[in-house]
């Protein structure tokens, strides 16, 4: 007999409509523009190596050419050179989810939550891949070495300036190619911009929205960033490839699981999955962490799960950390809510304003 185990959507986690209205299917307000912009996209050779066996996924990549030139005569024979290579190391991150409801919640509410569910799940993945992506930059720059080379001003946060975004932007050297990067900031920040008119607005042809940029980077503004009640925030400057990540769907990886005796009859959409991410030019530091635990110390956010790999130029990632003015920080809006305002209610009775389960203007929601 097939058991669903765990918390579907109940009736008592429905409203009974009184006079009968047609249900609004709520979205995200999480914008994912992590993704849309093309920071985080899916490499499908990487994700190839997804389900092969092993938890540990390698990233073979061949140096480049090195050394001087050697004279040329007839006394000395030709010397031979090799070709350098490096590798980097990534771990495998099985992850899976059920949501689901049951028929008799449905039938007297009026709601279709199952056309919820399958509709949205995609998206809630994403906003899983948005966590996960933060949650890595901060493991990368947890790393001393990589803290002191590609970072600036994290730790000694001052008011933001054109002056102090070039000097981050230095921690890029010279492969920097600004028309091809995309520089990341919260909301606030990017308001915080446009009063020191530090962006630049471009028309492409064809297109109804300018883009704006600054200093060749396109700007995306995502609140995913966080930015604290006194102004502390930071940027993440992406060069392209600047990240490795990649998904894949194993078997069995989309099942919808009916259970006829289970709360007088439900339904469950369960989805798994294999995934992994981390900055192009690292490689997990396994002194640090392994397969079994990586998820909870990526989770904890303490520990530096990642060292370089070969050169740390090839990391195409600056964090600039730095302040902005008080009156841009808006809790619950773009930043997480006070925890002086106290606890109000909103909607149904059995939700906090915002949601029930996650705290307003996280990365993180259930």
């Amino acid at each position: 007999m097939t058991v669903i185990n765990g918390n579907p959507t109940n009736f008592s986690n429905l409203i009974e409509p009184t006079v009968f209205l047609d249900w609004i299917y709520r979205q995200s307000t999480q914008t994912n523009r992590f993704v849309q912009s093309g920071v985080l996209k899916n490499d499908p050779v990487l994700g190839g190596r997804l389900l092969q066996p092993g938890r540990t996924v390698e990233i073979p990549a061949m140096n480049d050419l090195s050394g001087d030139a050697d004279e040329w005569n007839d006394t000395h024979d030709i010397q031979t050179n090799g070709v350098d290579s490096s590798m980097e190391y990534g771990i495998k991150m099985y992850q899976s989810k059920s949501f689901g409801n049951t028929d008799w919640g449905d039938l007297v509410s009026g709601a279709s939550t199952q056309q919820q569910i399958a509709n949205r799940f995609g998206n809630w993945w994403t906003r899983q891949d948005t966590k996960i992506l933060l949650d890595t930059v901060k493991a990368t720059f947890n790393n001393a070495d990589i803290a002191t080379a590609k970072s600036f001003g994290v730790g000694a946060e001052k008011e933001l300036s054109a002056a102090d975004f070039v000097k981050a932007l230095a921690r890029m050297g010279d492969v920097m190619d600004n028309t091809l990067s995309t520089l990341v900031v919260n909301s606030a920040a990017y308001s915080e911009m446009r009063e020191q008119q530090l962006i630049e607005y471009l028309q492409p042809a064809g297109a109804a929205t300018p883009i704006a940029t600054y200093q060749g980077m396109s700007i995306v503004q995502d609140d995913s960033i966080p930015v604290a009640s006194d102004g502390t925030t930071y940027a993440l400057i992406f060069g392209p490839g600047a990240i490795d990540y990649a998904t894949a769907t194993p078997t069995n990886g989309l099942v919808v699981q009916r259970d006829e005796f289970q709360k007088g009859g439900m339904v469950a959409i369960i989805q798994k999955r294999v995934v992994t991410c981390h900055v192009a030019g690292t490689d997990v530091d396994l002194t640090q962490t392994n397969p079994n635990t990586y998820l909870a110390d990526l989770a904890a956010g303490t520990k530096p799960l990642f060292q370089v790999s070969y050169d740390p130029r090839n990391i195409q990632l600056v964090k600039y950390g730095f302040k902005v003015g008080t009156d841009y920080v808006v809790p619950t809006i773009n930043s997480p809510k006070s925890k002086a305002s106290g606890t109000s209610t909103s909607g149904s009775g059995t939700s906090t304003s915002g949601s029930g389960s996650s705290t307003s203007g996280s990365s993180t929601s259930k």
